[in-house]
């Protein structure tokens, strides 16, 4: 895991991110810890739903520079569990924005939405709309574009490890049996992003240096970038500087 840590916008230009050069390989995955919102708005002296809001357009930006750099997979954190426990109004904000936003992302048809996590907990209203905009997106041709909401990493363990004892007790198996034979590979087929390639560039804005318990055992060997922007002044020349940090990096891997 390396680390690197980018303090306000750089004095790169604008330029596409599919500009890296040939010596600059573009991750196959990144996650994207979308932190800061409610900062803007105090320092702007903003209503959060205006904050709230510039963010999902953001992430309108986000997702075309991704896909012009050749990235496959996109993974966005809007929302944790331990946000839940957030005032009501502000909560509410939030998810309603959550909400709109997958629903224009599934509208572009461009892209596959993936949700991880348990929407179950935003309500019945707010979890059948993401969840019928998602379903909707299936054979989109695009990039694939998981998006964690109401997502704890410990849970996402917890939930594998379940799913796994249960498939072993439908075939009979006994615990003695399984604890024998128990792999982490056999984990990892229960968890999120099962099936994806690896997170290779994990990007938190808003200046906070730590996971927050976003994908724990995904991201063993992910590259970290942290910004002190807030979320909706994220630009694509910071997302830039990211990619050409990542690539100018020595992954080994343990080795």
């Amino acid at each position: 895991m390396t680390v690197n840590s980018a303090a306000g916008p750089t004095n790169l230009s604008t330029q596409s991110a599919s500009s890296l050069g040939s010596d600059v390989v573009p991750p196959r995955h990144i996650a994207v810890i979308l932190d800061g919102n409610r900062r803007w708005a105090h320092e702007h002296h903003s209503e959060l739903t205006a904050a709230y809001r510039r963010g999902g357009d953001r992430v309108h930006e986000l997702l075309a520079w991704c896909e012009a750099a050749g990235i496959d997979v996109v993974t966005l954190w809007p929302l944790s569990t331990d946000n839940l426990r957030r005032d009501p109004d502000s909560l509410h904000v939030l998810v309603q924005v959550i909400s709109n936003v997958v629903c224009e992302l599934a509208d572009t048809g461009r892209w596959r939405l993936n949700l991880i996590g348990e929407a179950a907990l935003l309500g019945p209203s707010a979890r059948d709309g993401i969840c019928r905009a998602a379903h909707g997106t299936r054979s989109a041709p695009g990039m694939t574009v998981n998006i964690a909401v109401a997502y704890d990493g410990h849970e996402d363990i917890t939930s594998a490890v379940r799913s796994l004892l249960k498939e072993h007790a439908r075939l009979g198996t006994p615990v003695a049996a399984i604890a024998a034979a128990l792999t982490s590979d056999e984990i990892a087929r229960h968890l999120a992003l099962t099936g994806q390639p690896p997170v290779d560039l994990i990007i938190r804005t808003s200046g906070e240096q730590r996971l927050s318990g976003f994908l724990p055992w995904q991201t063993a060997y992910s590259e970290f970038y942290f910004c002190d922007v807030n979320w909706p002044d994220f630009t694509q020349a910071q997302f830039h500087a990211a990619l050409v940090s990542y690539g100018r990096r020595s992954r080994r891997y343990g080795r």
